[in-house]
């Protein structure tokens, strides 16, 4: 299936590779596939499968959300980001896709009071921003970012089929409980940046640039109240 969507013209026809894009687009919309997806991702070795496994975990969670578990989701947030952390050599668009689910796993919970694990999350960056390590800091910054796209209520949040009126009390909520944090972290790596800054390698250029670009959308939101946290 793979090797036909990636096959140039001259080895496949168009209707050949339309319903390779069907059979994709058919496992996307499947019910709970959620253990296929953990699979494929634990196994497969192909970008483009696990970038799909990844848009299959989120589509699926916003469709059966009202289905499932408080553990469920819980479970499934803890996973991908476990996922992204213990594979540092991932493509970049795969680590992009896979944090962006777990943001979108987190706002479709802000206004409900199910436990759905929600405070861990925070926890699990705060703890990649104190190891030290550039790669698992870079990590935190991505679900930083992919968080602050979510609630941002521009282009890049993701379409959850929801009303205005959701997103927007999702991004009073935020303003009100999170913002404030994601700064704090921004602040603290680069604090630890600025104050071990001997030589400046590629990977610490490179995570002075997300902290600088995380630091700029924070202090350039649109707060939807008018007394602004910061």
């Amino acid at each position: 299936m793979l090797l036909l969507l990636k096959a140039p013209p001259s080895v496949i026809n168009q209707q050949q590779r339309q319903a390779a894009e069907n059979v994709i687009l058919t496992f996307r919309k499947s019910k709970s596939p959620f253990e296929v997806c953990q699979f494929l991702l634990e196994n497969s070795k192909s970008d483009y499968v696990l970038f799909q496994a990844a848009s299959t975990i989120k589509e699926a969670m916003i469709r059966e959300w009202m289905i499932l578990s408080p553990e469920q989701i819980s479970s499934m947030r803890s996973f991908l980001l476990k996922f992204v952390t213990q594979n540092p050599g991932l493509s970049n668009y795969v680590r992009e896709q896979t944090l962006q689910t777990v943001a979108v796993i987190y706002k479709r919970g802000t206004l409900e009071d199910k436990a759905t694990g929600r405070e861990a999350l925070l926890q699990d960056v705060s703890q990649l921003i104190a190891s030290g390590n550039t790669s698992m800091q870079m990590t935190a910054c991505s679900m930083l970012t992919a968080l602050l796209n979510e609630y941002s209520g521009n282009a890049k949040t993701s379409a959850i089929g929801l009303s205005w009126q959701f997103h927007n009390d999702c991004k009073k909520s935020f303003e009100s409980h999170d913002l404030k944090q994601v700064f704090q972290f921004a602040l603290q790596v680069l604090h630890q940046l600025v104050s071990s800054l001997d030589t400046i390698s590629r990977e610490v250029s490179s995570l002075l640039g997300r902290i600088l670009g995380i630091s700029e959308q924070v202090l350039c939101w649109d707060f939807v109240f008018s007394t602004h946290i910061l």
